[in-house]
C-alpha cells in the first residue's frame, strides 16, 4: 500500500514545503488530500483499483435502471467514463439475474474490502462507494452506502412489479385515459381556434370611414391572431407530451423516451426560446395596439383633432412595435446562448465594439434615426397621410425611425430614407382645400356666370351626402386671370382631409351640368391670325 501511494505522498509533500517557503497565512493554505484508490471491476467481478489522476478534475454521472436516474457517481475526467461504465454492465447483469423466472429472492449486501464499501446484490458485485463519491454527497462512506442500498433494492423491486401482468393492465388503462384526455383537449383547442377564425363582432367593410382612409381600428384582430398561434401550437405539444407520458409508464419504452428527450434537448431548447420570443413579440404588438386604442377614443375629442391624432399615435405605434422586435429578439438570442452554457459576457462586450464600429461606419444610419425621431416627435406627418417629398408623391404607407414609404397615384411603393427628407409638404394635414380654377367664355355676363359658380358650388356644400366632406362653406375669389380660353374664376372650398380631390370632381360636374343650362360653352383656345399681302 506505501508503495501504490508513494507518487501521491511525494506530491503532498512538494505542496506543504512550497506553500512553507512562500510563507502562504493558514487561512489560505492549500489543503491537499489523498485521493483514494477508484475501484473497477477486474477479473471474475472481483473489484480492483486505479489511482486517479490530480490534474483532471472532478466530474460526477448518473447510474439509470429502466430509464430512470438511480443514484451519482463521481471520478477524475479520464476515469468516468470507464467506471460508469462497468457499473452500468454491473447493474444490468444483475437486473437481468433478478427478473430471470428461476431467481432467488433480493438480498443487497454491503461489504468492506480495503476500508471502502463494497455492494453486492445476491452475491453479484455492483460498485465499491469511493471517498469521491461520499465527497459529492456530503456524507459519509458508510451512510452513503446504507442509502445506495435502499435506493438499488427499492429500484430493483420496483423493476420486477413493473413487469407483472397486473402492473402492465393497470397502465394500459391509463393509456387509454390518456389518449381520452388529449382527444377533449384537443377538440377544445381546435373548436376554440375555429370561433377566433370567425369573430362574430367582425366590422362590415361598407362601414369603414372613408375620409380617414385608414384600416378600421380591430385591434383586437392581433391578439385574436396570436391566440390562434398559440392553440395551434399548443395542440402539437399536447400531444408531444402526451406521447412523451405514455412512453413513460412502461419500462421496456422509457429508456425511449430518454432518447428522444436527449436528442432534442438543443432543438427543444432552441423552440422553446424561440416561440416565447416570437409571442412576447406579438403580445407587445397586441398591447401597443391596445394602448393606442384606449388614447384615440376620446369624446372631448373633435373630428379633425380626433383624426389627427388617431393618425400620429398610429405612427409612434408602429415605430414602438418596430422597437419591440430587436429588444425580444436580442433578449431571445442571450437566454437560449445562456441555456447552452455557453459564457455570453464576451459575446456582449464583443457585440457592443461591433456596434460601436458599425455605428462609425454606417453614420447614414444614425442620421436617418434621429430624423425619423424629430419626424414622429414633431408630427411633420404620419401614416396615412398624403405628402410630397421631392418630386414624389403619395400617401405614406410605412413610418419608422430608418425609412419612409409612400405610394404613389400609379401603385408605385417608394422608399425614401428619413435623412434624405429636408423639405415636406402634408397634404392632408387638418384639412384640405379644394383650389379650382374655371374657365369663363369672354362673351358671357360674367357677375350672372360668378353667381351661378356661387349657387352651384353652395348647393353642393348644402347636399346631406356630401355636407360631411366639406367643412365650410365654399368661397368665391373672383376672376382669377386672363386666359387665351377666356376668363380663369377662382374659388377655394375648405374640406376633410384628403377629400379636396372627390369635391373637386363633383364640383367639376355640377358645373358643367349648370352651363349646359345656362347655355354656357365651356371656353377652348382662341388664336387670332392676320394674314398680310406681300408688298403691302
Amino acid at each position: 500500500m506505501l508503495l501504490r501511494y508513494r507518487s501521491h505522498l511525494i506530491a503532498c509533500l512538494a505542496t506543504m514545503c512550497v506553500c512553507l517557503l512562500l510563507h502562504l497565512p493558514h487561512s489560505v493554505q492549500a489543503q491537499v488530500t489523498v485521493p483514494t484508490a477508484l475501484p473497477s471491476p477486474g477479473l471474475l467481478g472481483q473489484p480492483r483499483f486505479v489511482i486517479p489522476n490530480l490534474s483532471n478534475p472532478l466530474v460526477s454521472d448518473w447510474i439509470w435502471l429502466d430509464g430512470r436516474r438511480l443514484f451519482q457517481i463521481a471520478a477524475t475526467e479520464g476515469h468516468l467514463d470507464e467506471r460508469k461504465k462497468a457499473i452500468q454492465d454491473n447493474l444490468d447483469a444483475v437486473q437481468n439475474s433478478y427478473l430471470a423466472p428461476n431467481s432467488v429472492d433480493l438480498q443487497v449486501t454491503v461489504e468492506t474490502t480495503n476500508n471502502l464499501p463494497v455492494l453486492y446484490v445476491n452475491d453479484e458485485y455492483l460498485l465499491t462507494i469511493t471517498s469521491l463519491d461520499a465527497d459529492l454527497r456530503a456524507i459519509e462512506s458508510s451512510a452513503l452506502a446504507d442509502e445506495l442500498k435502499s435506493t438499488v433494492e427499492i429500484a430493483l423491486l420496483k423493476s420486477r412489479n413493473e413487469r407483472q401482468s397486473e402492473y402492465l393492465k393497470q397502465q394500459g388503462q391509463i393509456i387509454v385515459a390518456i389518449i381520452v384526455i388529449l382527444l377533449t383537449c384537443s377538440s377544445v383547442m381546435y373548436i376554440w381556434q375555429r370561433r377566433l377564425s370567425h369573430p362574430n363582432n367582425v366590422v362590415p367593410v361598407s362601414t369603414v370611414d372613408a375620409t380617414t382612409q385608414l384600416p378600421p381600428p380591430r385591434f383586437w384582430e392581433g391578439l385574436n391572431n396570436l391566440l390562434r398561434q398559440v392553440l395551434s401550437i399548443a395542440q402539437v405539444s399536447v400531444w408531444f407530451v402526451g406521447l412523451l407520458v405514455c412512453l413513460d409508464r412502461f419500462p421496456y419504452t422509457r429508456p425511449i423516451k430518454n432518447s428522444i428527450l436527449g436528442s432534442l434537448s438543443i432543438p427543444l431548447t432552441l423552440t422553446l426560446v424561440g416561440l416565447c420570443t416570437y409571442f412576447l413579440i406579438r403580445l407587445s404588438w397586441a398591447m401597443v395596439n391596445r394602448f393606442a386604442l384606449a388614447l384615440t377614443v376620446s369624446p372631448l375629442l373633435t373630428p379633425i383633432v380626433s383624426r389627427r391624432t388617431q393618425l400620429r399615435i398610429s405612427t409612434i405605434a408602429n415605430a414602438v412595435k418596430g422597437i419591440a422586435f430587436p429588444f425580444w429578439g436580442s433578449i431571445g438570442i442571450i437566454v437560449a446562448l445562456s441555456l447552452l452554457k455557453v459564457d455570453v459576457g464576451p459575446l456582449l462586450a464583443g457585440v457592443g465594439l461591433l456596434g460601436v464600429a458599425i455605428s462609425l461606419a454606417s453614420q447614414s444610419i444614425i442620421k436617418d434615426a434621429i430624423n425619423g425621431f424629430l419626424v414622429i416627435l414633431e408630427d411633420q406627418f404620419g401614416v396615412g397621410d398624403v405628402i410630397q417629398v421631392g418630386e414624389h408623391a403619395g400617401a405614406v404607407e410605412t413610418l419608422n425611425l430608418r425609412m419612409t414609404q409612400i405610394r404613389n397615384a400609379e401603385g408605385h411603393l417608394i422608399t425614401i430614407p428619413n435623412s434624405e427628407i429636408r423639405i415636406v409638404a402634408n397634404l392632408s394635414s387638418e384639412w384640405s382645400r379644394v383650389d379650382l380654377n374655371i374657365p369663363i367664355p369672354y362673351d358671357v355676363n360674367v357677375d350672372q356666370t360668378l353667381d351661378l359658380i356661387q349657387s352651384t358650388a353652395v348647393a353642393m356644400a348644402a347636399d346631406p351626402d356630401w355636407m360631411a366632406n366639406i367643412i365650410e362653406a365654399p368661397q368665391l375669389m373672383g376672376i382669377e386671370d386672363f386666359d387665351n380660353r377666356g376668363l380663369v374664376a377662382k374659388i377655394w372650398i375648405k374640406t376633410q382631409p384628403l377629400q379636396q380631390w372627390a369635391v373637386s370632381r363633383e364640383l367639376r360636374r355640377r358645373l358643367k351640368l349648370a352651363f349646359d343650362q345656362a347655355n354656357i360653352a365651356i371656353p377652348v383656345s382662341q388664336h387670332q391670325l392676320w394674314l398680310t399681302p406681300p408688298n403691302s
